[in-house]
């Protein structure tokens, strides 16, 4: 397993099925939403309150899940 030394600085969404992980970096991490059926679900305004926690985790207020940086990207 790669041990990532990076956080999340932002995410955006790109139609209703890819999200983008921004790094402080300025890399970009593309996430296909097929694996996280709840967030693909979303609408456009849930997708809007989300929470970045410690830069490694990503919350959204209308689903009871936390996601860790590692589980999105696949490592």
């Amino acid at each position: 397993m790669t041990i990532l030394k990076t956080k999340i600085k932002n995410i955006q969404f790109i139609g209703t099925d890819t999200m983008l992980l921004a790094m402080p970096n300025d890399h970009t991490f593309i996430v296909l939403l097929d694996k996280f059926k709840d967030i693909q679900a979303l609408s456009n305004e849930e997708r809007e309150n989300f929470e970045i926690i410690d830069g490694e985790n990503l919350s959204f207020l209308a689903i009871d899940e936390i996601y860790s940086l590692h589980e999105m990207i696949g490592c």
